[in-house]
Parts: C-alpha cells; sequence; structure tokens
C-alpha cells in the first residue's frame, strides 16, 4: 500500500502552497525500534550531502550486522519526511530480506521488476540486463531516492571475490547508474550492507563514496543505554559500552534484558556470559550472547513467548500471517508449537506486542501488521538452535511451511515472477524438511512448466528469471553449481530409482543454463562438464541393458557441442580443437545422428577460425553443410548455429554478398523466431551489409547504394541488440556490441562507440570471456586512431543528428595514443594466451598505422 499523492491547498493565509507529496515506497523497509537515535549526526549529515551535491549517485553505509545502518537509514527518512522530502518525485525503499550472518544466495529479479512497476516503466524485455538498464536511465534523469537495503546476501563473502556481487541485474543496475555522468544525474542510491561492493570501486572517489560506519562512542552508547531503563554510574555505563563492542543491536537487547531481567541494574551485566569473538563475524557474539541469557532467564517461563520466537527463526524474510497460521494449527508441532494451537487471538496479540516491547521482534509494518519479523542476527540464532536442540521438530515446521505455500499458491496459466514468489519461497522449506523429491516436482511441473525431464524452462525462457532460478536450485546442491547434495539423500532416484544419473545430469544441466544465461561462462563450465558426463554415463548404462539410449546420447552431443562454445568463449581454443573426435563420437550415437555431426562440425570449424586456420575451418564447414542437408534434404545450404558460425568464416574472407544472402535467407524462414537466435541472424545480415558500405566507399564504385547499405546495417545491429536484451543471453550480447561500436564510428558516432565497449567489458570481464575482452581492446585501438584522425568514412551516408568529425587536438591525441598502446598490448597479450591467431593481421595492421607505414584511412573493413 503506497502513500497517496497529496495535492496542494490553496493558502488562506497568503503563506507558501505546500508542494505534493512524493510517490513513495518505503513499506519493504525493516522497521526498527530506536525513538531516538544517538552518536550519528555526522553520518545523517553526510546523507544530507549526498542528496543535495552533485557529484554522488550512490552511497553505500557499510557495517557489520547490528551496527545500526537500518536505523539510521529510518531516522534520516524520517527527517526527510518533515521536509516534505525535499522535492523528491519518488522516495522508494528495498530490502534483501534473507541475509543473516552466513552468506545466502538470493536474487535481484525481484527487485527489479518491483522498481520498474514503482517507477512507471515498460519494456517488453524480460532480461535482467535490460531492465536494469531502464531502471538506471530512469534515476538519471528523475529526482529518485532509492534505498536498497540488506545487500550482503548478494554479495559473495570470504573468497577471492569477497564484495562482489553474484547478481547480474543488480550489478548492471549500479554499475551503470555509477558511470553516469552525476552533474546530469537527478537520482540518489543508497545502500547499506556488511562489505563495501567491489563492482562499484572504481567509483568510490567519486560517484559513488562509501561511509564506514563506526562503533558507537562511550558517549553515544551510555546515552542509548539510558534512553532504554539502564541504571549505573557513568563509569559503568562507559564500561559496558566497551563490553559489548558498542554495537547497537547488541546494547539495546542488553539493555532490554537488564530491564526485564534485573530492574535495569547494570552492574548485573555479570549474568550474561563472556564474549567469544567469532573470526568471519567479529561483533556478532555481542548480540548472541544476551540472546542467550534472555532464553535462559526470561523466555523459558514464558512457553507462548518462546515459541514465537522460534517459529520466527525458521523465516528468511518476515513470517506471513499465512504461513503463521498453519503453523499454529494441530496437530502440534513437538517440542515447538505446543504451547500455541489452543492460545486464542488476543493472547497472541499480546504475547506480539510484548516481544515487541522487549526489542525480541521488530516493530509492526504498518502495511503488513499481521506479518511478524526480527533482526536478522536475532533470526538466525534462533533457527540455528532449534535446528540443534531438536532437529526433528524444525524439519516439521518447515514442511508445514513448504505445504502451505504449496497447495495455497495458485500460479494460473502464465504467472508473472511475483505470482511465483510463494513457490520460490516454498522450495528452501522443502528441501530443509527433506522433501527434495517433492521439491523437486515442484519446480519442474509448476516453475519449470514441464513433465519428467522435458521442460519448457518457462521460468528463463519466459521470464528471465536466471537469478531466481539459480537461488532456487542452489538448495539441491551441497556446493553450488558444481556438487549436487549427497546422493544416499534418495531424491534423485525420483520415485522409481531408475533415473538417478539423468536426473543429477539434468540439474546440472539446468544451472549452466541460467549460470550462461547471466553471462558467468567461467562458473557455467562445471557443471555442464557434469551433465555431459551424466548423460554420456547414462547412454552407456542403458546399452549396457540393450535399451533405447539414443536420446541421452543426443543429450550428451548437446551439452558436448555446449561445453566447447563455451570453452572457446574463454578463450580455450586449443583445448576445443582437440575435442573433434569426442564431438563426432558424440553425434554418431545419436538419434538425430547428421543433425548432432552438422553441429559438432560447426563447433570444431568455429574453433579453427578462431585459431586463424580459415582453411582448414572451410574445409570443415563444408562437411558440416553436407551432414546437414543429409538431415534436411530440402536445405540449400548450412542453417541455425552452425550456419551462423559459417558466415562468421565468410565475412572474414570478404565474401559478404553469400553471408549476407544466406542470413536473409534464414531470417526469412524462420516463422517462430527465438529471440536469442533471431538476434544472430540480424547481426550476421547487419554485419554484412557494414562491410559491403565499406567496400563500396574505398574502392569509390557503386557510391549510391552505399546509404541503402548503411541504413540496413544500422537497423539490423541495433535489432540484434534489443533482440538479445530481449533474449536474456548475456553472454552473446557483446557480439552485437562490438559490432555496433565498429559501426558507430564508421559514422562518427565515438561516444556512443566508447560506451559500447564500455558495455561488453561489463559483460565480458566478470563472466571471464577472454576472445571478447580482445576483440573489445581491438576496436578501442582503433576507435583511437579513428578519433585522432577524424575518420568516419560513412559519415556522408548515414542519416543523423551527429557532431562533425574533426582531428583530435594534440593533447588529446597523445592521450588516445597512450589508451592505443595499452589496448593493443592487452590484446596482445590475450591473442597468446588463447591462442588467437584470428586476430593476429588486426595487430600487425594497427602496428604499421602506429609506425607509419599505413594511413589508418587505408586499413580494411574489419566489422
Amino acid at each position: 500500500m503506497n502513500q497517496p499523492t497529496v495535492e496542494p491547498m490553496p493558502s488562506a493565509s497568503g503563506l507558501p502552497l505546500l508542494e505534493p507529496l512524493p510517490f513513495i515506497d518505503i513499506a519493504a523497509l525493516p522497521r526498527t525500534p530506536f525513538e531516538r537515535l544517538v552518536g550519528r549526526k555526522r553520518e545523517l549529515k553526510r546523507l544530507d550531502e549526498a542528496w543535495t551535491d552533485c557529484i554522488t549517485n550512490i552511497l553505500s553505509l557499510i557495517a557489520e550486522g547490528g551496527a545500526g545502518k537500518t536505523a539510521l537509514l529510518n531516522q534520516w527518512l524520517k527527517v526527510m519526511q518533515t521536509d516534505r522530502y525535499r522535492k523528491a518525485e519518488a522516495v522508494l525503499g528495498w530490502s534483501f530480506y534473507n541475509q543473516g550472518t552466513k552468506e545466502r544466495a538470493t536474487s535481484a529479479d525481484p527487485f527489479l521488476d518491483w522498481a520498474l512497476a514503482r517507477l512507471r516503466i515498460e519494456i517488453e524485455s524480460s532480461s535482467a540486463t535490460a531492465k536494469a538498464d531502464a531502471i538506471a536511465d530512469a534515476l538519471a534523469q528523475r529526482r529518485v531516492l532509492l534505498v536498497l537495503d540488506g545487500v550482503e546476501p548478494l554479495q559473495f563473502g570470504l573468497e577471492r571475490q569477497q564484495g562482489e556481487l553474484k547478481d547480474v541485474g543488480l550489478r548492471r543496475f549500479l554499475r551503470r547508474f555509477a558511470a553516469m555522468p552525476a552533474a546530469r544525474s537527478r537520482g540518489l542510491v543508497v545502500i547499506t550492507s556488511r562489505l563495501p561492493i567491489k563492482d562499484i570501486a572504481h567509483w568510490k572517489d567519486g560517484a559513488a563514496p562509501v561511509l564506514d560506519l563506526d562503533a558507537l562512542s562511550d558517549k553515544a552508547g551510555s546515552e542509548l543505554l539510558l534512553d532504554n531503563g539502564v541504571r549505573g554510574t557513568k563509569k559503568e555505563l562507559r564500561a559496558t559500552v566497551q563490553d559489548f563492542g558498542g554495537l547497537p543491536l547488541a546494547l539495546d537487547l542488553l539493555a532490554s534484558f537488564l530491564k526485564e531481567t534485573q530492574l535495569g541494574d547494570i552492574r548485573r551485566r555479570d549474568r550474561i556470559r563472556q564474549f567469544f569473538a567469532d573470526p568471519e563475524n567479529p561483533r556478532h557474539d555481542h548480540a548472541k550472547r544476551v540472546m542467550e541469557s534472555y532464553e535462559r532467564e526470561w523466555l523459558v517461563g514464558q512457553p507462548v513467548a518462546h515459541a514465537v520466537m522460534r517459529i520466527v527463526g525458521l523465516f528468511n524474510r518476515p513470517a506471513s500471517s499465512g504461513c503463521l497460521t498453519a503453523l499454529r494449527q494441530k496437530p502440534a508441532i513437538s517440542g515447538l508449537t505446543d504451547a500455541l494451537v489452543e492460545v486464542d487471538q488476543a493472547t497472541w496479540q499480546r504475547t506480539i506486542s510484548r516481544l515487541r516491547e522487549v526489542r525480541l521482534l521488530s516493530p509492526q509494518n504498518p502495511y503488513a501488521p499481521e506479518a511478524i519479523d526480527a533482526h536478522p542476527l536475532v533470526r538466525e540464532w534462533f533457527d540455528s538452535r532449534l535446528e540443534r536442540t531438536n532437529p526433528n521438530a524444525w524439519r516439521a515446521a518447515h514442511r508445514r511451511i513448504y505445504e502451505h505455500l504449496r497447495d495455497t499458491t495458485e500460479e494460473g496459466d502464465a504467472p508473472t515472477l511475483e505470482d511465483l514468489s510463494p513457490l520460490y519461497q516454498a522450495i528452501p522449506h522443502g528441501c530443509r524438511a527433506g522433501l527434495h523429491d517433492d521439491a523437486q516436482d515442484l519446480w519442474r511441473h509448476r516453475m519449470c512448466r514441464g513433465s519428467g525431464f522435458r521442460s519448457e524452462f518457462y521460468t528463463f525462457r519466459r521470464l528471465g528469471a536466471y537469478s531466481s532460478d539459480l537461488d532456487a536450485m542452489r538448495w539441491f546442491f551441497k556446493t553450488p553449481y558444481v556438487e549436487l547434495i549427497d546422493e544416499d539423500n534418495g531424491w534423485y532416484y525420483h520415485h522409481t530409482g531408475e533415473h538417478c544419473i539423468q536426473n543429477r545430469a539434468w540439474w546440472y544441466h539446468n544451472a549452466a543454463i541460467c549460470l550462461r544465461g547471466q553471462g558467468n561462462i567461467a562458473e557455467a563450465m562445471p557443471p555442464q562438464e557434469k551433465a555431459l558426463n551424466g548423460y554420456v554415463q547414462w547412454g552407456r548404462h542403458q546399452d549396457a541393458l540393450g535399451i533405447g539410449s539414443g536420446n541421452n546420447w543426443d543429450n550428451a552431443s548437446i551439452n558436448a557441442n555446449t561445453l566447447a562454445q563455451l570453452q572457446l568463449l574463454a578463450g580455450d581454443i586449443d583445448e576445443v580443437r582437440t575435442k573433434q573426435e569426442k564431438l563426432l563420437w558424440l553425434a554418431e550415437k545419436s538419434v538425430h545422428v547428421d543433425y548432432q555431426i552438422a553441429w559438432a562440425l560447426g563447433v570444431h570449424g568455429h574453433s579453427l577460425y578462431a585459431a586463424g586456420l580459415l582453411e582448414e575451418a572451410s574445409k570443415v564447414f563444408v562437411l558440416a553443410e553436407l551432414a546437414w542437408q543429409k538431415e534436411f534434404p530440402e536445405a540449400s545450404f548450412l542453417a541455425d548455429i552452425p550456419g551462423l558460425l559459417y558466415c562468421d568464416l565468410l565475412i572474414s574472407q570478404r565474401l559478404w554478398t553469400i553471408a549476407r544472402d544466406r542470413a536473409r535467407l534464414m531470417l526469412e524462414s524462420d516463422t517462430e523466431p527465438i529471440p536469442g537466435v533471431l538476434a544472430l541472424k540480424l547481426l550476421t545480415v547487419g554485419r554484412a551489409h557494414l562491410a559491403l558500405a565499406l567496400s563500396k566507399v574505398r574502392k569509390s564504385r557503386a557510391l549510391r547504394t552505399v546509404g541503402n547499405d548503411v541504413r540496413a546495417a544500422s537497423l539490423r545491429i541495433d535489432a540484434a541488440v534489443e533482440n538479445f536484451n530481449k533474449s536474456g543471453r548475456l553472454y552473446a550480447m557483446p557480439e552485437a556490441l562490438l559490432a555496433r561500436a565498429s559501426f558507430r564510428r564508421y559514422v562518427g558516432d565515438w561516444d556512443g562507440a566508447a560506451f559500447d565497449l564500455y558495455e561488453v567489458k561489463e559483460i565480458a570481464e566478470p563472466g571471464a570471456m577472454r576472445l571478447f575482452l580482445c576483440d573489445m581492446e581491438l576496436e578501442k585501438a582503433r576507435l583511437a586512431w579513428a578519433r585522432i584522425e577524424g575518420v568516419a568514412p560513412l559519415r556522408p551516408f548515414f542519416s543523423g543528428e551527429l557532431l562533425e568529425t574533426a582531428m583530435a587536438e594534440p593533447g588529446e591525441a597523445a592521450r588516445l595514443k597512450r589508451e592505443l598502446a595499452k589496448s593493443l598490448a592487452r590484446a596482445r597479450g590475450l591473442i597468446a594466451e588463447c591462442g588467437y591467431h584470428l586476430r593476429d593481421e588486426e595487430v600487425t595492421e594497427l602496428d604499421a598505422v602506429a609506425t607509419g607505414s599505413l594511413r589508418f584511412v587505408d586499413l580494411p573493413p574489419r566489422v
């Protein structure tokens, strides 16, 4: 429920009219109990400055759990409210609620959809990156305050990638918004997290500063204790603050504990055990030791309140009224809800109010008054206590929550991500209850929309929910996404016990698809390889039994080709070249032999092409075409992805017309286009048109048709970028962006070209796509020369409002030459690492330009 916009009323007194209130939705932000915030004047001032300055796009508030980040934000928003939110158009707040003291995976998909709806942005694409771009662009143009609370569940923990974001959509949004010129950006994003976000560290001294929240001072901590009813001398108060690390949550709980059990006497804090330092979370034990004493001395005599706190710990988000009602129903869960099943509503409400009063539960959320919640540290403590002391009750409770969410959700025939949200929430409860088999059925039939091992993959193909799917799938993995949970659990056998290996391969295959869709190529390869090995093992098993196994060999062949394509993107060219025999062996065992052989040869031919062995690649593609025509006798040439790979080779061989015509025919014959494949076809046509235009201009022939080629190239390449966005195939997007950067360079849109290259780096660098990174560096070098010499050969033929091109000033030319040298050095390094000798000639050309033995304007077309 959103706060309504208030229209200004006429003023009878002659005083200035009030401006309308902005659109406000901060319902998702956690409520905090502090009536008066102490010791945070510096931080409040910094938040004020971030809102008013022309520098800050993103401000990160960084501190460990319990340090008062959310309380600080809530106090600032309260102050902002008294000032009518200081001319904001909208004030929005989102919390990534499934945060705990330990790292937990989650997804930003729901946030992206929520933000689009609140900002009234309509886009056709289901791609997380397209959504992220649209939100960032809107914040740049509108005076919007967006608060993102508790981002740490989406960050990597104590590994090599510490602080990096796992979710591609959130990473894209923050990086795009951080990179926008602050002087032109009107919105502000405020983030709270336990770790600085590594992905935006590049802008920490400019548009994305970091504000570290220190522990409360002795004075401020003493004030907090006094405000909450603790009695003691100044010396005793200061000593207590130091003893509890100045952590606001621990001091708040301590004050409540002393008030409830020790008449507020600070000297009785000796009832609490000594501090134990956790290396991963150094000060979290301050809050835990208070909760231990609370449970031992206060909750133990209040069975209803004790049971409430333990069921709150079962959730990684606010506990909804429906789930709470399910848990309170008969029969009682022994050792957990015995005291709750007979409790009337009045007693229940009094208990909740009392727990809020003593700060164990969070204050009531007026937007969801029946829900109950607690601080994540409190939730996790009670959860771990119940799991350790009464594992049977813990599993039974999770089972009841799972069954409630499963049985009460009616998602409909074409559900949105929001419609499926209860089912996504159900998966972890089902797996914690040990119901992996049932949770798998839920996943397959109601979310992926399939039966058996066939699936529509509805959630990521229709909704682009790669992150949400990965978050759900991780509950079936012991180590995401490379090791499934122990086989003795039994769920792999899927009722009959005969599909264990096949089921395991299916899960690895799905994880690889989602990781690849997010552009995480390096992470996608291990599960992709495990899927391949599983299908091979299952095919051999069925061969040994003398029963049909062709479909599994088909799956094995498909996974082998996909793995090889991933390895090529990662730059493992020699590795793929050695796999030809295995790819063909798998293809020959398949049901659709010639089809799979064409694919295997197409992938192998592409590896030879990347290695610069163009003649050998041509021979392999000819064989692939013959196999394709054997499978499809009506086909006149190699089509689909293998055919488009062949077109790459034809373009490199300057057979542009042949490549264009083949891709055109593929487009015309595509009655039900898949956005990702459609994008590749459009891209091939666009690149061929661009090369033809450049060739005509260079030879001063058929100049009358150059404009047609330029316009066709522009339309097709832009359409390819758009369709990649729609498809959510982030791993393929750099190819289209590189083509558009090349086009923009040739028509003199140098800023547009530079932005496209920045986008390539955004996608290819986290995903470890080394070939695209090499191509990006070479195009950066060509762009630098174009700017130095003012070369834009297609500028006269392009209809658009672009600035006139001119040679760079001496100082700018010197800077560009330095950048050019760095790009060439990086490209050489990547070529050597990957064996990417397709690009050797281009490096030689650019070296010749640098030494003056060749003019840049005389370089052959590179598209």
